[in-house]
């Protein structure tokens, strides 16, 4: 698979026109933009997240269980496009871009990867059989109840792709829009 390109970006998300290879952003620290989703599920009085199994062969923390489903906005795309991308490849899902509910925006600032992210909401009630694992970044997925991924990733973080804290922040921020 050839490796794509990825727009740059400066420190506030703006497109400055110029476009790179994505290891060469990830060699050179160059900022570019990150898209997730997180899936969810209302469930009596719990919210249910839709969790997923990152393959064995993830360059980050393979074999971690991860509540966000997304990754690069390839050059050229938007970021709506680069989510639907993403949730199509990795798990076979065609989005409704009217059921999509903005998160928030954050810098992530890594030793060579300089990323805005971009995190949305989608609501989803399809039966996870429907779900397809088409490039092999996710080997299996399950609802989880969000206090239930709080607690497990408290008492057993190395099995986890995010800390507590950020998962805290984005569990009351899709809280408080959902």
């Amino acid at each position: 698979m050839p490796e794509e390109y990825l727009d740059i970006v400066d420190e506030n998300g703006d497109l400055t026109g110029e476009k790179e290879l994505r290891s060469v952003c990830h060699e050179k620290g160059l900022w570019h933009r990150i898209v997730v989703a997180v899936l969810f599920r209302k469930n009596k009085d719990s919210l249910e997240i839709l969790v997923h199994l990152r393959s064995k062969f993830k360059e980050g923390k393979p074999n971690t269980w991860d509540p966000k489903f997304g990754g690069h906005v390839k050059s050229g795309h938007t970021l709506e496009e680069g989510l639907e991308d993403e949730l199509w490849d990795e798990i076979g899902l065609k989005i409704d871009r009217n059921l999509l509910i903005q998160g928030y925006s954050g810098k992530h600032y890594g030793v060579n990867n300089c990323e805005i992210g971009y995190v949305d909401y989608y609501p989803f009630n399809d039966d996870t059989e429907s779900l397809k694992f088409n490039d092999g970044e996710v080997q299996e997925v399950k609802w989880m109840k969000e206090q239930d991924i709080l607690k497990d990733i408290e008492y057993s973080p190395e099995k986890w792709n995010h800390r507590l804290e950020s998962m805290r922040e984005i569990f009351n921020d899709m809280k408080s829009k959902i």
